[in-house]
């Protein structure tokens, strides 16, 4: 049997020392103590992990361990108090001290952490349920910092392959303020970890002090000046030892930190005005040299002070350590304010007392910076003596009951959604202190520069409770990747809301403002749904959640296509318990019946519109109305994605939909519906409404893609596509059908050709000129009709027609059409039904089963 080396086996012994009792095992159901033991250690080194990374005592970090069924790559989770910390750590055991980091590994991390993302908490073990709901709030934060954890008993090196597959999780998730970091702990840092855990030396300090005056009340403290290059040696020294007995260690480089950082090494002299400067306590502080001739308070002061602790300031040190490393003669210019606490042996409760009196100070908010500003108390007073509403602007002040008025910060976030521009939504959720931003491209000035009216403001925080309440509703139904795009977009979907408001709307006092919340608090369901469904079509059903909805232009992308499908009125695509069935949702059915039709060039610009009703009650409403101007049921199409219907009673275009709900606003019909579907109330003569035209083109590229539970695809030609000879549109549908080996044989004998609008004539569409020379140049492109026609339509009939001559009599067809047929298939389609099978990999049987049946179609048919 191998020997563990020393190191090994010291970190076996104090994982055993630490978590005895404290690691669930229950869930171990083996016999063998072997298999235990390495679970256990496992596990244990997991737990010593999290112990590294947030400095928590044994019991707490036994109780961050989730390894086992249903743990999903993560071991542990770990969670640093008082920051927007979250540590997944994976833990790998070796006897030997060999463990290495494999790819694999990495990818079960990541895995683990996309589910946490998402939201599907249901899918781990009860373990992670005990902390799912401190999981939730820190994955919200919009400055949470995730820390992907690979703790080894091994040497620690990273492949670059394994480095790849931390890069991409860090690409697919970082995003304002929002980043997920790598970090791995080797055998190496376990054992010092361990070492020093086992003897940790006292920290002692040597503190020159100025400018210094004695604190009466506690015997041997002191507070003075200290040069901040002294702060920065000691955490050179002792790291975040100095911080044992603070309430949070050094958070690293936040935008206070940074702050501090600067004005040390761009503004040294003014560092001790800005900064709260530090408290130390220590159980002694002995006058170790006094630089005067006797002790004089305005001469230099040396103390060394034992068991010394920095309980409050450990930002403030570590900044100085840091701006040390970037420019040391800088730093050795700026001073900082420091107390020196004696605290006896006997009086240790007092220490803790300081430590948190310390720790609880009030700070300045940005918001607070408003009260300032006097158009908030203009609006206050616009709000008492045009509403008769409360509206705060102080910190500190009550909110006033909800339909007593509001607050500033309910305003500003209204009006933030209010704006054209989604990207002060979406900066407003990232961080609300975004609303108070001054100066040139602020948000605050953007919102109140010109003092909105206190109705318009009133009128946008009614609406925004309203889409608030409404999702609120929605998202109860909701679970998992589904839910957590309805968290994180709120203000986005809000923002939509405000979008279906017209101006006049919001800013006429006389509108009818029940009615407009009314009306958009309906379609809240519609815009939520058809995000959830774009979000994943568009981004990909793998994408992270919470940086799609802190991306501007991805925001701003897929509100745009939500407001298409809701101002047409599309079908509200139905959600499933399981976010995965939404995959199945196909493109076509994501787009409006107008992109479908634009997209296929299916309409001709100046193609004639006509108003339908679409039941009795709209007809008698409307009817008598456009009787009286007929050219109020007239329109035209005109390529346009937002308003291709050109009315011809007025001149100018809308679309579908918002023609349909002008028309009845002049018809005067109050009843009028809140919503409609406009394609349908759109009619093409002869070939239907809009609404059934979309749904004629939609059907090919729903049966093609994909083709695996296919039984029939219907291409469906339009008689603009004859006309003009546009056969490329067809062949791109045509030809997935071949585009892999794979592709062609599942489509093989599924595929139905339509002519559609000729009904205007009783020719066969066979004998049409336009129609035989548009069949004819598809065929110069697309000869496979007998590998992939369904020979239980008469489509393949009326193809190969095409290729016989035309208005024969019924004799002539019989004495002609046999001869003629068969050198056609024998020269053309038969070759090609050869190559395509080879192609697909069809057996000899396989080949003579469908050459005998598309032989025997057209025997049949005689």
């Amino acid at each position: 049997m191998t020997t563990a080396p020393p190191q090994v086996d010291h970190v076996r012994k104090a994982i055993h020392r630490e978590s005895d009792g404290l690691v669930d095992m229950s869930d171990v159901e083996t016999k063998d103590p072997q298999v235990a033991e390495q679970c256990f250690v496992s596990r244990g080194l997991a737990a010593l992990a999290a112990r590294i990374l947030v400095g928590c005592d044994a019991a707490t970090a036994a109780s961050y361990v989730i390894d086992g069924r249903g743990d999903h790559g993560i071991d542990a989770i770990a969670f640093a108090d008082g920051t927007p910390d979250l540590y997944l750590i994976q833990a790998k055991w070796s006897d030997r001290g060999t463990a290495g980091i494999k790819a694999a590994h990495v990818r079960d991390l990541v895995d683990g952490f996309r589910k946490i993302e998402d939201q599907s908490f249901t899918r781990f073990n009860t373990r992670f349920h005990a902390m799912s709901g401190r999981v939730k709030s820190l994955i919200q934060n919009p400055k949470v910092q995730v820390t992907l954890v690979l703790a080894v008993m091994g040497d620690g090196y990273v492949h670059p392959d394994v480095q790849a597959e931390f890069d991409e999780a860090a690409d697919h998730f970082n995003s304002h303020g929002r980043f997920v970091h790598k970090r791995v702990i080797s055998a190496s840092e376990f054992w010092e970890f361990v070492r020093a855990d086992m003897s940790p030396s006292p920290v002692q300090l040597v503190l020159p002090m100025s400018r210094w005056l004695p604190w009466n009340g506690l015997p041997d403290s002191y507070f003075g000046i200290v040069s901040v290059d002294c702060l920065a040696k000691w955490y050179e020294e002792y790291g975040n030892r100095l911080f044992e007995s603070n309430v949070r260690k050094a958070l690293g480089l936040t935008s206070v930190n940074q702050g501090m950082i600067e004005t040390l090494t761009q503004d040294p002299e003014s560092f001790w005005a800005k900064n709260n400067g530090i408290t130390i306590l220590c159980s002694d502080a002995v006058r170790t040299r006094h630089y005067g001739s006797r002790l004089r308070n305005d001469e230099p002061l040396e103390l060394t002070l034992s068991d010394a602790a920095v309980v409050n300031g450990a930002q403030t040190v570590q900044a100085a350590h840091r701006a040390a490393q970037e420019n040391s003669e800088q730093v050795a210019e700026a001073d900082v304010m420091v107390r020196v606490i004696t605290v006896p042996a006997d009086m240790k409760d007092l220490g803790k007392t300081i430590t948190q009196s310390t720790n609880t100070q009030n700070h300045i908010e940005p918001r607070d910076f408003i009260a300032l500003d006097d158009t908030q108390a203009r609006i206050r007073d616009d709000f008492m003596l045009s509403l008769d509403l409360i509206y705060v602007y102080h910190r500190g002040e009550p909110d006033p009951p909800r339909d007593s008025g509001c607050s500033v910060v309910e305003a500003a976030t209204a009006l933030a959604c209010a704006h054209p521009n989604p990207a002060i939504a979406i900066r407003t959720k990232i961080s609300q202190d975004t609303l108070w931003e001054q100066g040139k491209g602020g948000t605050y000035p953007l919102l109140f520069g010109n003092q909105p009216p206190a109705v318009e403001i009133w009128r946008c925080v009614q609406l925004h409770r309203r889409i608030r309440d409404r999702l609120a509703a929605e998202t109860k139904r909701l679970r998992e990747r589904e839910l957590a795009v309805a968290e994180y977009s709120d203000l986005l979907v809000a923002h939509m809301g405000f979008r279906l408001v017209e101006s006049d709307e919001l800013e006429n006092p006389e509108s009818d403002w029940d009615q407009v919340l009314d009306r958009v608090g309906a379609q809240v369901g519609a815009l939520l749904k058809w995000l959830i469904v774009e979000n994943d079509r568009e981004l990909g059903s793998k994408s992270f959640v919470s940086k799609t909805f802190t991306d501007e232009e991805k925001c701003r992308l897929l509100a745009g296509q939500v407001l298409i499908h809701v101002r047409d009125q599309d079908e509200v695509p139905k959600l499933s318990s399981e976010f995965m069935t939404l995959r199945k949702v196909s493109k076509s059915r994501a787009k409006s019946a107008v992109s479908v039709i634009l997209d296929a060039n299916y309409l001709k610009s100046g193609t004639p519109l006509h108003y339908r009703p679409l039941n009795p009650r709209e007809d008698a409403a409307i009817s008598e109305w456009i009787q009286q101007d007929p050219r109020r049921g007239r329109a035209s199409w005109v390529i346009d994605r937002s308003k291709p219907v050109l009315w011809e009673a007025d001149g100018k275009r809308y679309s579908p939909t918002g023609l349909i709900m002008h028309m009845w606003s002049l018809a005067g019909w109050n009843e009028a519906p809140v919503a409609v579907q406009g394609p349908k109330c759109w009619l093409v003569p002869d070939q239907g409404s809009l609404a059934s035209i979309a749904e004629i083109l939609r059907r090919p590229q729903e049966e093609l893609s994909p083709l695996d539970s296919a039984d029939r695809i219907t291409v469906v030609v339009g008689r603009d596509q004859i006309e003009s000879g546009d056969v490329e549109s067809i062949l791109k549908v045509l030809e997935p059908l071949f585009d892999l080996p794979d592709h062609a044989r599942k489509a093989m004998g599924i595929l139905e050709l339509l002519i559609e609008g000729y009904n205007d004539t009783s020719v066969e569409l066979s004998e049409m000129e336009p129609v035989r020379a548009y069949i004819q140049g598809l065929d110069a492109r697309f000869p496979y009709w007998l590998y992939f026609s369904n020979l239980d339509s008469s489509s393949l009939e009326m193809i190969a027609l095409c290729f016989l001559p035309p208005f024969l009599a019924d004799e002539a067809k019989k004495a002609e059409f046999g001869p003629r047929l068969g050198d056609f298939l024998t020269n053309r389609w038969i070759p090609a039904l050869n190559y395509m099978a080879q192609f697909a990999g069809l057996t000899p049987g396989e080949l003579k089963e469908r050459s005998d049946a598309a032989i025997g179609y057209f025997g049949d048919r005689r």
